[in-house]
């Protein structure tokens, strides 16, 4: 989990993945609105993090996946979190035409179909999508729930061993324009138990941020 707020930076909170490098963003208001809860990207191909990974490294989950963050979306899309930098790309979420989209390209690169749905304009929402390896399903989550629920291929084996890019992606011309809270990526499909129980701890950046492991627990 990446808090991406003042107290934190860029690492991740027990410092299991390399810390990720902020170029041309900053801290600014979080979900709670509390000071330096997120960070701001400003919607040009100079303003991203890139979070350093490779093959068997911290963010490789290879199998099942969910991932999750706060987002507020100033109106201009891109690549929440995006793993390989260029082409080809390894799987994504991200905003698209206003709307949130996922795609679970395989280890080779090979596409999925692609997950989208929901506008996302009107202020910071929970957002994020899943994998489960075993099912085949994938899913997409706002505030919480599922939005949209598709079976793309059981077995897969996920493009996640590339490094990621929040905020743009080499050769694309699609820059994020928003700000990001709470990043958090796991190797498992989380329910919407779980997903839930995350939406409520983090909703309150402030209350969490010094006590991180009571958070990463309940999971």
């Amino acid at each position: 989990m990446f808090p991406l707020n003042g107290e934190f930076g860029t690492k991740e909170i027990t410092n299991r993945s390399a810390q990720g490098i902020p170029v041309g963003v900053r801290v600014a208001p979080g979900p709670d609105n509390t000071a330096n809860g997120s960070y701001e990207f400003l919607g040009n191909s100079s303003s991203y993090i890139e979070f350093p990974n490779s093959e068997g490294g911290a963010l490789d989950v290879r199998h099942s996946i969910t991932m999750l963050c706060w987002l507020h979306y100033d109106g201009r899309d891109g690549p929440i979190f995006n793993y390989r930098t260029r082409r080809p790309w390894g799987v994504v979420l991200k905003v698209s035409n206003g709307k949130l989209k996922a795609r679970f390209r395989k280890r080779d690169y090979s596409g999925t179909e692609q997950l989208r749905h929901t506008t996302l304009a009107g202020g910071w929402k929970f957002v994020g999508a899943s994998y489960n390896n075993v099912t085949g399903t994938a899913k997409l989550w706002v505030d919480g729930y599922k939005v949209q629920t598709m079976k793309v291929e059981a077995g897969l084996e996920l493009g996640t061993q590339d490094s990621v890019r929040m905020g743009v992606r080499t050769g694309d011309d699609m820059n994020f324009k928003g700000r990001i809270a709470m990043m958090q990526v796991y190797n498992v499909a989380l329910t919407q138990e779980q997903i839930q129980t995350i939406l409520e701890k983090t909703s309150r950046p402030g209350k969490n941020a010094s006590r991180p492991q009571a958070l990463l627990l309940t999971i």
